[in-house]
């Protein structure tokens, strides 16, 4: 059995020199919500891990340092670029599409392409998702919302259609709690505001009936998919009293069974509840590779994972990611 990691971020550093000079945008969370500690902290933290972003070779002995034999690299987040102009967030989607094309075709058994979409333009991150899906991309990142909006706001809904008819694996990654004036010490706004980010991600798709409209998306959640999967029944209890909340027809927690969560919640207390909770052929093996808020020891955190089957295990490690990322044996 191979082990994949499908939470693993890539860099294309060409890109900067096109999004850099233009304006700071109020919505990019990860740099308003911060203070100039933790932003000097963050400068400290790119200049030591840029060379794995960049460079393949190393990204290879650390993934054989962590048991990894696969990963499914993802642009960072930072890199989205929904702030920008229709033209030039689709120019900047297809130079790091292109750049995760060539780290793939240089090392096909060691890497899967998760690409990355102009969201802000609907109809130009349809035209990139088919590009990329022939290119023989597994699938793609986006972020819990675009510039504000809801994933499950009406303009979107053409995408979920298209990534489903694609079998396109979406895998949802925060940047950044929109509304975080409250997070902005002690780097709150990621230790926080992600995993909040994620759970209200979730939420939306599911009482924006996002989920019950398209019973064959994959999606998966990373960290975990943030609070919701640890408690699902104040959802469940809200949509049997509150006739507002009554918008599926099913009970909220029904439609976590359909959604696939990384296993980047750091203790294994949490990761054994995360498989009580959604089932362990939900769950996928993540890093967040090559972050400080990733997982260093990804195999061993399964390993630790108390009341697991030997199944159970072979699911988390390799076997459900192969089969959403089409891994051939």
């Amino acid at each position: 059995m191979r082990i994949i990691d499908v939470h693993a971020h890539i860099l294309t550093p060409e890109c900067i020199s096109i999004a850099g000079p233009l304006p700071a945008p109020d919505k990019d969370p990860f740099t308003f919500f911060t203070t100039p500690e933790t932003a000097e902290v963050n400068r400290r933290m790119f200049a030591q891990i840029q060379s794995k972003l960049l460079t393949p070779e190393e990204r290879i002995e650390d993934m054989k340092r962590m048991g990894v034999d696969i990963q499914a690299i993802s642009p960072s987040p930072t890199q989205y670029f929904y702030w920008t102009d229709a033209p030039t967030g689709a120019l900047l989607a297809r130079m790091q599409n292109d750049r995760i094309k060539e780290v793939v075709d240089r090392y096909p058994t060691r890497f899967v392409g998760l690409g990355t979409l102009p969201m802000q333009a609907v109809d130009l991150a349809l035209e990139e998702l088919a590009r990329v899906m022939k290119l023989g991309f597994a699938g793609v990142e986006i972020s819990t919302n675009v510039n504000g909006i809801d994933l499950d706001h009406p303009q979107f809904a053409p995408f979920f259609a298209k990534a489903e008819e694609l079998e396109a694996l979406v895998f949802i990654h925060p940047i950044g709690f929109t509304h975080a004036d409250r997070m902005r010490e002690c780097y709150l706004n990621n230790i926080i505001g992600q995993p909040l980010e994620s759970t209200l991600a979730i939420s939306r798709l599911i009482f924006g009936s996002v989920l019950e409209r398209h019973p064959r998306l994959n999606i998966c959640v990373a960290h975990g998919g943030g609070y919701l999967p640890f408690y699902p029944g104040r959802l469940d209890h809200a949509w049997r009293v509150r006739p507002e909340c009554r918008l599926t027809p099913r009970p909220p927690s029904a439609y976590l069974s359909k959604l696939y969560f990384d296993s980047v919640v750091y203790s294994a207390e949490s990761l054994s509840n995360l498989v009580r909770q959604v089932g362990s052929d939900r769950i996928v093996l993540g890093t967040d590779y090559p972050f400080d808020m990733g997982e260093s020891d990804p195999v061993g955190l399964i390993e630790r994972t108390p009341n697991l089957s030997s199944a159970d295990r072979s699911r988390i490690l390799g076997e459900n990611a192969a089969r959403l990322l089409k891994v051939k044996s």
